[in-house]
């Protein structure tokens, strides 16, 4: 990825040979609802990085992790990922900023300690 002075995406190359930075896309998006409405009216779409990533640069806002990333989609992912950052976590309490501290007190990090992992999921919202 190639970023300009405010964090925002103004290159992006897929997979290629010799990329012109050393940025990588983490693959964490948390997208506008205009986004997802752009993408459900072009059903030809099959692929995020080649089809959808390059019509919107320029209005890609970054975040930069110096931190690992570690894909927790599952359950058991999660719990792993638990049990392999102890060490680095912080305290809920020694957190600096609101979101932080709301997203570390989520009851999902108390039911993965406790061992919950059979949960009826809620329905998706349909766009």
């Amino acid at each position: 990825m190639e970023l300009n002075a405010g964090g925002v995406v103004i290159g992006f190359h897929e997979k290629v040979k010799n990329p012109p930075g050393n940025l990588a896309n983490g693959a964490v998006y948390l997208l506008e609802l205009e986004v997802l409405q752009w993408i459900c009216e072009r059903p030809e779409i099959t692929d995020f990085s080649t089809q959808v990533l390059p019509y919107f640069i320029g209005r890609i806002a970054t975040w930069h992790n110096e931190g690992t990333h570690i894909d927790i989609g599952s359950i058991e992912a999660l719990r792993e990922a638990q049990v392999r950052a102890p060490q680095r976590a912080v305290a809920i309490s020694e957190t600096s900023d609101d979101w932080s501290r709301q997203f570390a007190s989520h009851p999902i990090h108390a039911q993965i300690r406790h061992g919950i992992t059979q949960q009826t999921p809620k329905p998706l919202p349909t766009l």
